[in-house]
């Protein structure tokens, strides 16, 4: 028997012009950060099922299933809250868009980069 077709959910919550956007991983961590402190959301192609934001001194890498929505919702700056969901095989999950993983890295804390070693110029002997 045919499933009715129905409207995908998303599995997040937008707001308009919200002050913030809680991140929640239904493990160990919510965290809460300001919509100012925004700087980028980067969606690769090769991975289109993984999303990192930058915000702050974070990064939050958000994993899930049919994310173009939730990118969206990144982009406009309207998404509020987003918790993990579990993995369901469930084919009437096929539509949704949903996070199953979300990871928070402290970007701030990481080693510094440093510049690529130079070759030494040797200045003794005339050009």
């Amino acid at each position: 028997m045919d499933h009715p077709l129905r409207k995908p959910r998303n599995f997040f919550e937008t707001s308009s012009h919200p002050s913030h956007v809680t991140f929640d991983d239904g493990h160990q961590l919510k965290r809460n950060l300001p919509w100012l402190h925004y700087v980028e959301a980067k969606w690769a192609y090769g991975e289109p099922d993984a999303i990192q934001v930058f915000i702050g001194d974070w990064r939050v890498d958000l994993q899930g299933h049919n994310l173009a929505s939730l990118f969206a919702a990144l982009e406009e700056q309207t998404l509020l809250r987003v918790r993990a969901q579990p993995d369901a095989s469930d084919r009437d999950r096929e539509p949704d868009s949903y996070v199953t993983n979300i990871a928070f890295t402290n970007v701030a804390e990481s080693p510094p980069k440093r510049p690529p070693p130079q070759g030494e110029l040797d200045f003794s002997k005339p050009t």
